[in-house]
């Protein structure tokens, strides 16, 4: 509500002038009246009103000197001067000093009415011109934290400037978890025609926007365009897995209502909470991979990355279509023998897959299990080159001859093995990659620090400090992680005996296995492989 002081020497023109704006129903608030210059700027010190009524001949201070004094004082105040016939020269001089107004006495209801709100329609302008201004502000800086946020993935280098520039657009990501979600656009859910006469970036940001919308009306986080074809959004949580959960319901609702109100399908993929925010680069990575697996399910998805690509990769057939002979020899840098194992495997699934699909789906299966090996190595450059990992999936959906899919697989995974092979036969230089592609293939085993030390040639404390420097958790941590994640897939795609499956994960024995496993999921591994089996029935 807007308030007004009324300054007049005359008590019966303040109450007619009081009754008048009253009367008006106009939603003023008069918070004072003054009988002269001196009174008024003591009131004006107290009430600060947006409107001074002001006449022009008083006692001891008259309007003029109390128009100067006060607009010195308050600069945003607007006066309204009220003056008699002979009084005019006096009113031109207040409009020279910047009152907004002038009215004649006997002062007309309608007059003073209007006046009021030619500087409410004013203020109404100005306020939508801010937020407008605004508006454009915010805009820019959301650009330009989303920019410089997939700069820092794109560089695998996010940090705490990332966030210090979300929260200058009001986004504070304050809690300890963070997860991310990947949205893609089916193309086919669109017309042809449709998709060609609209710019394709529009559908990008219509998705974006919507995400954000859904974001803050049941989360902390922040949706970008991440490139030509994905929409990203980064997710603050208070813990992990309800908070893992709670993402999973929202997508699903994202998922939903685009659909409906759009007619348009995406998928979304979804990868696993993580703590802290330099470590959102692994959930961003899982939430691409498991957006990978629409080629092999369909789209029109929620696709989160333990469900998606773990439990996907590892069911049943797993034992039918026996992959692990290449596995080894690829793991390994094995290049003896590679080209008749890749033949044998492929030769296999075709045998055994009742229908073209089921090919396409399991060959893209490996390739997307490989692709987040070659990741985790650092050498997808080397073994891909250019080439993007969803366009060579599409094109390995394209083929329909035996002999040019093993001759595709026979190039791939040859290429994957040789480059594995020559950064085994010289020291990297990166002595922390080495030693993880090391872990990767003794982890099972009883490997302890100073083993894996001595296979980079480095001293063991020397070699505990760069580990945690680089990962930014121990090296028992980290073998830990990659002995839970390996019982997790055998769990939820095998019936191997729970100790079978302490043993063969590097475990010492089960009680062992137990209290680890429990200490890292929360739960026992008969009750997570329970839940992965109800899960899946639902």
């Amino acid at each position: 509500m807007r308030t007004i002081m009324i300054v007049d020497d005359e008590a019966i023109f303040r109450r007619g002038l009081r009754a008048m704006i009253t009367a008006s129903g106009d939603d003023w608030d008069i918070v004072a009246d003054a009988r002269d210059g001196y009174e008024a700027l003591e009131l004006l010190e107290k009430h600060r009103p947006d409107v001074v009524l002001t006449d022009i001949r008083m006692p001891r201070m008259d309007g003029l000197q109390l128009q100067k004094i006060a607009r010195e004082r308050f600069p945003e105040l607007q006066v309204i001067v009220i003056s008699g016939y002979e009084d005019f020269s006096y009113a031109q001089q207040s409009m020279r000093s910047g009152a907004r107004d002038y009215l004649m006495k006997p002062v007309a209801r309608e007059d003073l009415l209007q006046v009021l709100k030619g500087l409410k329609h004013d203020w109404q302008l100005k306020r939508s011109e801010q937020q407008h201004e605004a508006l454009l502000e915010g805009k820019e800086l959301a650009q330009q934290a989303a920019a410089q946020l997939v700069a820092g993935i794109t560089r695998e280098s996010v940090q705490q400037h990332h966030l210090d520039m979300l929260a200058q657009i009001g986004i504070e990501l304050t809690d300890p978890y963070f997860n991310c979600m990947v949205i893609k656009l089916d193309k086919d859910s669109v017309d042809v025609d449709r998709y060609r006469q609209t710019d394709p970036s529009l559908f990008q940001l219509y998705i974006q926007q919507f995400v954000q919308e859904m974001i803050n009306l049941r989360m902390k986080g922040f949706c970008f365009v991440f490139s030509d074809t994905e929409v990203a959004a980064l997710i603050n949580l208070p813990n992990g897995e309800d908070g893992e959960q709670r993402l999973l319901t929202m997508a699903e609702s994202v998922r939903r209502q685009i659909k409906s109100l759009s007619n348009l399908t995406v998928t979304i993929g979804i990868g696993r909470p993580v703590k802290g925010f330099e470590s959102m680069l692994s959930a961003f990575r899982e939430a691409q991979v498991a957006l990978l697996y629409r080629l092999v399910v369909g789209g029109d998805k929620v696709l989160a990355y333990e469900q998606a690509v773990q439990q996907q990769f590892y069911k049943s057939e797993r034992r039918k279509w026996s992959w692990e002979a290449l596995e080894q020899a690829i793991n390994e840098g094995r290049l003896q023998g590679i080209n008749e194992l890749v033949d044998a495997v492929v030769a296999e699934l075709c045998d055994y897959a009742h229908t073209p699909e089921q090919v396409h789906q399991q060959i893209c299966k490996l390739l997307i299990h490989y692709y987040e090996f070659s990741e985790d190595l650092g050498i997808t450059k080397a073994w891909l080159g250019g080439r993007d990992i969803r366009a060579l999936l599409i094109e390995i959906c394209s083929i329909s001859s035996r002999a040019e899919l093993t001759e595709q697989c026979r190039q791939l995974f040859g290429s994957l093995t040789a480059v594995i092979a020559a950064g085994s036969k010289q020291l990297d230089n990166d002595p922390i990659s080495t030693a993880l592609r090391y872990l990767k293939r003794h982890y099972v085993e009883p490997i302890t620090l100073t083993d894996t030390a001595e296979s980079v040639y480095l001293n063991p404390a020397y070699f505990s400090t760069l580990f945690k420097q680089r990962l930014g958790k121990t090296f028992i941590e980290y073998i830990t992680e990659l002995r839970i994640g390996d019982a997790k897939k055998r769990l939820a795609s095998t019936d191997e005996k729970i100790a079978s499956i302490a043993e063969s994960t590097g475990f010492t024995n089960i009680r062992h296995f137990n209290r680890v496993f429990k200490n890292e999921t929360g739960v026992t591994p008969k009750e997570y492989r329970e839940r992965i089996r109800q899960q899946h029935k639902v």
